[in-house]
């Protein structure tokens, strides 16, 4: 085992003060991970499905080496890191993370009690605008459009699909010019209506569904039918519009893939002249219809 010692603190010259904590950075492979949990002996019990996460991660190259270390109290028993440990001998990975040891055994109580960064902190760290409606979106994109998602709730997630940070920051890098420009004509469009029948980050998903990365004044005219800004009565999008309506004045929750079926419905009575249609349907069991 390759250990390079960052600093053994046992001394801090400006206060004076001594402490038994000593931190390395340790090359971590599976039989080095293996010996860490050894001393895994008192410690909360593993979730299987942070394990799997974990390794998935690795699994794909986005694990990243963030300096997050594994901890260990003044008994050696080891008190944080168990899942990275654990997912280090599943995937055969090997990281340099940073070991400490020494802290007090009470310590394990501490973990994990602040709020972690979400991605759209990540992104308002980054200085980019429209924070949390372009992660909500991009999260949208790849459920809906890369995995060809059916489900019914829109921002519900299986953990082992979820995009990490850092995709989500990755993806934002690549395609940002686009992505303002539509989260900022929808939440223009957006502050006009009277009733929000749609989130903003549904709004947009549905844009970009209709429309691409560069949608026609049509497609964002469109949207404020749905809206309701802008309302032709007895026509498609009224009907969606009334149906988006009540479902929001009774609480009654409506399946986003529905949605999508059913503005996709919409969209192609409204480039075809928008005739008076007073009721239409989609079924979720069906695939989405082709957008004309």
């Amino acid at each position: 085992m390759r250990t390079e010692t960052l600093s053994k603190v046992s001394y801090n010259y400006v206060t004076k003060k001594q402490t038994d904590l000593t931190v390395s950075m340790v090359y971590i492979t599976p039989e080095v991970a293996k010996h860490y949990l050894s001393y895994n002996t008192h410690n909360r019990k593993p979730s299987d499905r942070s394990i799997k996460f974990l390794t998935n991660q690795m699994e794909k190259g986005l694990f990243i080496e963030n300096g997050e270390s594994i901890v260990f109290d003044k008994n050696m028993k080891l008190t944080d890191g168990q899942h990275r440990l654990m997912a280090i001998i599943k995937s055969g990975k090997s990281y340099h993370i940073p070991v400490v040891k020494g802290v007090a055994v009470k310590s394990m109580a501490t973990y994990d009690t602040g709020k972690n960064r979400s991605s759209a902190d990540i992104l308002s760290i980054n200085n980019y605008q429209y924070p949390n409606l372009i992660s909500a979106f991009i999260k949208l994109i790849y459920k809906y459009e890369k995995k060809s998602s059916k489900a019914t709730f829109a921002l519900s997630y299986n953990r082992h699909d979820m995009l990490t940070n850092q995709q989500i920051l990755n993806y934002c890098k690549e395609n940002y010019d686009w992505l303002h420009k539509i989260a900022a004509q929808v939440t223009s469009i957006y502050t006009k209506s009277d009733f929000k029948v749609l989130s903003k980050s549904n709004f947009c998903y549905i844009v970009y569904m209709i429309g691409g990365k560069n949608p026609s004044v049509e497609v964002y005219e469109f949207m404020k039918n749905i809206f309701g800004i802008s309302r032709t009565q007895d026509t498609a999008t009224s009907y969606l519009y009334s149906k988006l309506y009540k479902a929001k004045i009774n609480k009654e929750p409506l399946s986003f893939y529905w949605i999508l079926g059913m503005c996709i419905k919409a969209w192609n009575y409204y480039i075809d002249g928008n005739p008076a249609v007073k009721f239409y349907k989609f079924n979720t069991e069906q695939e989405l219809p082709k957008i004309n």
